[in-house]
This record gives structure tokens, C-alpha cells and sequence, in this order.
């Protein structure tokens, strides 16, 4: 691939307290972000096409990125000029890397792209790439200055610097009188009521709160909604309302795939492998015999049963019987186990902003409670800073009769580890003070606040800076 550096340059300067450069080629955009720490930098790829057709209903309906952009100098149709943008998330990566990163997201936007354009065509809209349109027509996009915002996903109007010594920050409104809340009251929170929207619309509020610390955040999610962490809120004028000075922005994030991070087959307890897969008779004999704590993989597990003696009930025949019903697992699930490398979690990010992983949770496979429980474990014995866990609809784990209880204990216990759980119903625990701070959402952002010690505090949660799709109540008076 040919150096970005030799790329077209569209902007190249400060923006905010940042140095962004914007370089272009064919239909091509990349918008670069460094920090004093010149080793990395933040971020993101774009695609661009001109439009004919009602795109903005098609692109609610898209999984992906996008920007819709409109330039109207006239009367009539024949004068306003509709761009289409595919982007790719914000990453923060090694400057080392720029050029390989860059020839990977782009094979992904023309992925994208391929999908994008067989569906397209039964919504009577075309798509045109920049780099085919007319001179006349790209000069209506190059020419108009707000194309570098469209193209940045950056605040500029708040200073990072001070960031990270902020004491307390902003949670919402009550009565024109603005709610703040240090991350020392947030290290353990519990969000019930309400939809599950509103729920993680509230979870949302802590995270950019510890984000905007230079906190690390872990996600285990199951929606795929959290990914919206790195997606800047599209309605600037909420913020405005609140008074928030802050323009919208997303959050650098990685999205881990379920079980790309391997665990040691024996974080699931004996008792659990045994009951998720239906041993019982000998064969639960033979496991309970062999299923020891040092096991890595399911080959070390077939290992130990291949060399267990036999006798008049453990014959030759239930141990093979054992080994292949093992060997049908292996292939299931062999790429799960192994030594676990948490790496991708401590990566170094922007000193002066947090960012977010989000491990993705497939709640229909049975070992998902053990996968959230063994990254926690992990995380809880190597981690050096404080970092903020989040578990979203986290019921059915922390009820967990086999592990729930010791999982609750790490979290309340550890000193590195803040958490936000979430549940329908404060009921759902059967721990009846799973965390200090309780979030009973009422609908969308109004919500009340229960700490320990104090009287319930009702309020409008504020607006998020990440995008989202309730519905904002905005100033009113609550009693």
C-alpha cells in the first residue's frame, strides 16, 4: 500500500488541543489525531459517496457507521447536493502501525460497501463514489469548511489536559440546578427500571463519566449496543440544553469477540462442566476423578482421563466413552481454553482520555456466566489501575448458586475494579445490596439516585455525549 503520508492533505493543523491532519485519495478519507505522545494515535476511515435518493431513511435502517450530509444552495431539488459517508470506528493504535491499519479498515469499508450496495438498489437510491463525480460536484463538498468537522470525531471546545484531575462531573439536572457526581460515589452502582434502553442509556452516564477520567471501561455485551460508546451523539442541541460544554464526541473502543480472550478450562468449576454437559453415571465419575484445577485445555482433561486406572466400575470402554464424548467438545469449543492473555485490555491508550472494551456475550451459550467470571478473576489479580466493569442485565451471574456469590466478592472486594450492574427489577438479586448506589430509572433519562446515607435524589439524567436513541426529557420541574 502506498504511505498515507503521500496521500492528498484536506486539513493538517490544531484542532482543539490536538494536531489532526486529514488526508484523502479517490474516495478515501483518514483523520488522524495526536497527542504529545507521538507513539499513538487516534483514528478513523471513511468512505464517501454522492446521493441521489432518500438516504436518511435507509440509513436508520444500516448496522453501520454512517454520516448523511446535505448541501443546499437553492431552490429546487436540482440544487441540493446529498453526500453519503461510511466510517469506521475510532481506534487509538501505534503509529507504527498507521499504514497496515489503514490497508485493513479499508478492505473492511469496501466489505461494507459490497453489502451495502445489493440492498440499496430495491430502495430506488443511488450511490455515486467522490471520485467519479464531476469537478463542479466534489468542489461542492471540498469547498464547505464543515466538512473537517463532519470528518473529525474529536471535541473541540473542552480541554483535556484537564480531564483527569476533575473531581466531579456532571450526572444531570434538577430544577436548573446542575447534579454532579465524583467517581468515588460511582465505584459501585446497580441500575434497575425502566426499559432495558433507558437501563443502559443511564449505564451509558457512568461510563463516559469514568471515560472522561481516563478511565478504562470493560463491557460484557450481549445487544451490541455499547459499541455506540465510540458513535458522538448526532443531536448537539440536547447538550446545549443541559448547558454542557462539550461538543459530541465518541470514545476510542475495541470490540473483543466472544472467547478471543481463552481462559483455562478449569475456571469452570467441576460441578458446572459436569451439569452444562449432561455427565452423569460413570462418565461423571470419571471427570469428577480427573477434572483437576490446572487444567488449561480440553486436550489436558482427555490426558488425564486416558491415564486414569481402571478397575470393576472405570473400564477401558467408559473411559473411551468419556474420550469421545470429550472429543465432540474439542471440536465445539476447543478454541476457547488456553492460557489467557488480557494484553489487549492494558494496550496503552491516549493518557489524557479514557477508552472502552467491549466483549461480546452470546447469553444463549451456558459457559457465557464463566467467560464473564473468568476475565473478572483474571482482571482482578493482574490489573495495576482503576477501571470500571460493566455487566448489563447481570441477574442471572450474580445469582449464579455456583459462582455468583465468589463474583460479587471480587468486585466488592478488589480495589482496582468499580462496576455497574444492571437488572429489570431491584428484586432480581438474591444479594439484597449488590452495590452502594442504586439507579431506579423511571422512563428515558428521569431517574432517581439512592445513596447510602442520604435521601433519594430525583433528577434528568443528562444527556449523553456517545449517540442514543431515547427520548431526552429536557428541563422540568421534579419534585
Amino acid at each position: 500500500m502506498i504511505p498515507v503520508t503521500t496521500w492528498n492533505t484536506l486539513f493538517e493543523g490544531k484542532y482543539g488541543q490536538k494536531e489532526l491532519t486529514i488526508f484523502y485519495s479517490d474516495d478515501y478519507f483518514v483523520s488522524i489525531l495526536r497527542s504529545r505522545d507521538q507513539s499513538n494515535v487516534l483514528i478513523q476511515l471513511y468512505k464517501i459517496f454522492a446521493v441521489n435518493g432518500d438516504i436518511e431513511i435507509f440509513a436508520e435502517t444500516l448496522p453501520n457507521q454512517c454520516i448523511v450530509y446535505e448541501k443546499h444552495f437553492d431552490i429546487g431539488e436540482k440544487n441540493t447536493y446529498k453526500f453519503f459517508i461510511l466510517n469506521t470506528e475510532t481506534e487509538i493504535i501505534d503509529s507504527t502501525q498507521l499504514n497496515y491499519h489503514i490497508e485493513k479498515q479499508m478492505l473492511q469499508l469496501n466489505k461494507t460497501t459490497g453489502s451495502i450496495v445489493s440492498i440499496i438498489k430495491s430502495y430506488n437510491i443511488k450511490l455515486l463514489s467522490l471520485k467519479m463525480l464531476p469537478e463542479e460536484v466534489k468542489n461542492f463538498f471540498f469547498s464547505d469548511p464543515f466538512v473537517i468537522k463532519v470528518l473529525t470525531n474529536s471535541p473541540n471546545s473542552i480541554d483535556f489536559s484537564a480531564i483527569s484531575s476533575v473531581d466531579k462531573l456532571l450526572i444531570g439536572r434538577k430544577n436548573g440546578i446542575t447534579i454532579n457526581a465524583s467517581l468515588e460515589n460511582l465505584r459501585s452502582v446497580v441500575v434497575t427500571g425502566g426499559k432495558e434502553e433507558d437501563r443502559i442509556f443511564a449505564i451509558k452516564i457512568i461510563a463516559e463519566n469514568y471515560l472522561l477520567s481516563s478511565k478504562k471501561v470493560i463491557v460484557f455485551d450481549n445487544t451490541g449496543i455499547f459499541k455506540t460508546l465510540s458513535y458522538p451523539q448526532q443531536k448537539e442541541e440536547l447538550l446545549e440544553a443541559f448547558e454542557m460544554k462539550v461538543s459530541p464526541f465518541g470514545f476510542p473502543s475495541n470490540v473483543i469477540d466472544y472467547f478471543k480472550i481463552k481462559l483455562p478450562l478449569s475456571i469452570i468449576p467441576k460441578i458446572a462442566f459436569i451439569s452444562i454437559f449432561k455427565l452423569s453415571g460413570i462418565s461423571e465419575k470419571i471427570i469428577t476423578k480427573t477434572y483437576t484445577d490446572n487444567l488449561k485445555t480440553i486436550e489436558d482433561l482427555k490426558n488425564n482421563v486416558i491415564a486414569l486406572d481402571i478397575d470393576d466400575e472405570i473400564t477401558e470402554f467408559e473411559k473411551w466413552r468419556v474420550i469421545s464424548k470429550l472429543n465432540i467438545l474439542e471440536e465445539m469449543y476447543g478454541t476457547h481454553f488456553g492460557e489467557t492473555n488480557l494484553s489487549v485490555i492494558s494496550e496503552t491508550a491516549y493518557k489524557n482520555i479514557g477508552s472502552s472494551k467491549i466483549f461480546s456475550i452470546d447469553r444463549n451459550d451456558p459457559m457465557y456466566i464463566y467467560y464473564i467470571y473468568g476475565i473478572i478473576k483474571r482482571l482482578s489479580q493482574e490489573i495495576k489501575e482503576e477501571m470500571l466493569v460493566i455487566i448489563p442485565q447481570a441477574k442471572e451471574i450474580i445469582n449464579s448458586a455456583i459462582i455468583g456469590g465468589e463474583l460479587l466478592t471480587i468486585l466488592k472486594e478488589s480495589p482496582k475494579l468499580n462496576y455497574c450492574l444492571s437488572s429489570e427489577y431491584a428484586s432480581d438479586f438474591m444479594d439484597k445490596n449488590p452495590a452502594n448506589v442504586k439507579i431506579e430509572v423511571i422512563s428515558e433519562n428521569d431517574a432517581v439516585i439512592r445513596y447510602p446515607d442520604k435521601d433519594p435524589l430525583r433528577l434528568l439524567l443528562r444527556p449523553t455525549l456517545t449517540s442514543s436513541n431515547i427520548e431526552i426529557k429536557k428541563e422540568e420541574s421534579i419534585v
